[in-house]
C-alpha cells in the first residue's frame, strides 16, 4: 500500500481517477481516445486538477488469457506512454490492473513499471491512499497549513459480479482493508457508479458525530459494440471516468463526485 501526500492551495480540487483503457484492445477505439483525451486536456487547463491511473491501462495479451494476442494492438506499450508522456505533471500514481498482473504472473515484472519509470510517477503496484491537503490558510500566524484533508483509497479490486450490485460491493469491500478514508476508488468492472454512505462514530470530545463516505466505480473507455463484454452478455456502459471535488473552505469538509 502507498502513500502519496499531494497539496493544494486553492479553495477546491479534484482528482480524475482514470481506470480500464485497454490500451491495444479492439474495442478501444477513437470514440474511447478522444474521449480519455477530453479528461486529460480538462485537467491540464486547471492547476488544482489531478489525475490517478486506476489499472489496465494496457491489454497484456498472451497465448494464455482470455482475449487472444491476435486481435490486439502490439504497439500499446509504446504508444500509452508518448499519450500520457504531456500529462505526467498531473499523474500522481498508479496501479496493477489484472491485466497488467498477466505479465507479472508469467515472467515477474509488470508492464506498468516500466510506463511509470518511464514517466516519472509513483508506481503504487496494489494499492494506494492519497491524501489530499485543500485550501491553504491565509493566516500568517498558520504557517504551511490547510483548511481540509481529505483520504482517497484506490484499488483495482477483483471479482467478476455482473450485476450493478455486485459491482459496487466489491468496491465496498475496499474499507475492510483501510478504515478512515473520505472516497473508496475500485476499477476492473468497467462500470460508472457512486454511492454515499453516512456513518456514525464516537468523538472523544464527547457525543457522537456523523460523516460521509463515497464508494465509486472509475468506468473504462472500452466501447461495447462487438467486444467480449457484448459476446459474454454483459450490460452496455457509459464510457468515462468519475471527477472528485474536494471543498477548501474552512468549515467545509465536502465531497461532490460527478459522473
Amino acid at each position: 500500500m502507498k502513500y502519496i501526500e499531494k497539496s493544494i492551495p486553492e479553495d477546491h480540487g479534484y482528482l480524475i481517477p482514470i481506470g480500464d483503457i485497454h490500451w491495444g484492445d479492439k474495442s478501444f477505439q477513437e470514440y474511447g481516445k478522444k474521449k480519455l483525451q477530453g479528461y486529460l486536456d480538462w485537467v491540464m487547463e486547471r492547476p488544482n486538477a489531478f489525475i490517478f491511473l486506476m489499472g489496465d491501462v494496457y491489454n497484456v495479451c498472451s497465448r494464455q488469457s482470455k482475449t487472444t494476442p491476435f486481435e490486439t494492438d502490439t504497439s500499446e506499450y509504446e504508444e500509452a506512454i508518448n499519450f500520457f508522456e504531456p500529462y505526467k505533471e498531473r499523474i500522481l500514481g498508479a496501479i496493477d490492473g489484472n491485466h497488467e498482473y498477466r505479465m507479472y504472473d508469467e515472467f515477474g515484472a509488470s508492464p506498468l513499471s516500466f510506463f511509470c519509470r518511464a514517466l516519472g510517477i509513483p508506481y503504487c503496484k496494489y494499492s494506494a491512499v492519497i491524501r489530499f491537503k485543500v485550501g491553504k490558510r491565509k493566516d500568517p500566524h498558520a504557517g504551511n497549513r490547510y483548511n481540509q484533508n481529505y483520504f482517497i483509497f484506490a484499488h483495482h479490486t477483483t471479482g467478476g459480479g455482473t450485476t450493478i450490485g455486485g459491482k459496487m460491493n466489491r468496491v465496498a469491500k475496499e474499507r475492510d482493508m483501510i478504515e478512515g478514508c473520505d472516497v473508496y476508488l475500485g476499477a476492473h468492472n468497467h462500470q460508472l457508479g457512486v454511492v454515499p454512505q453516512d456513518i456514525f462514530y464516537p468523538s472523544i470530545q464527547g457525543g457522537i458525530l456523523k460523516r460521509r463516505i463515497w464508494f465509486v466505480d472509475c468506468g473504462s473507455f472500452l466501447e461495447w459494440q462487438g467486444s467480449y463484454a457484448e459476446k459474454g452478455m454483459l450490460a452496455p456502459a457509459k464510457l468515462g471516468s468519475p471527477r472528485i471535488r474536494m471543498s477548501g473552505k474552512q468549515d467545509d469538509h465536502d465531497v461532490h463526485i460527478s459522473l
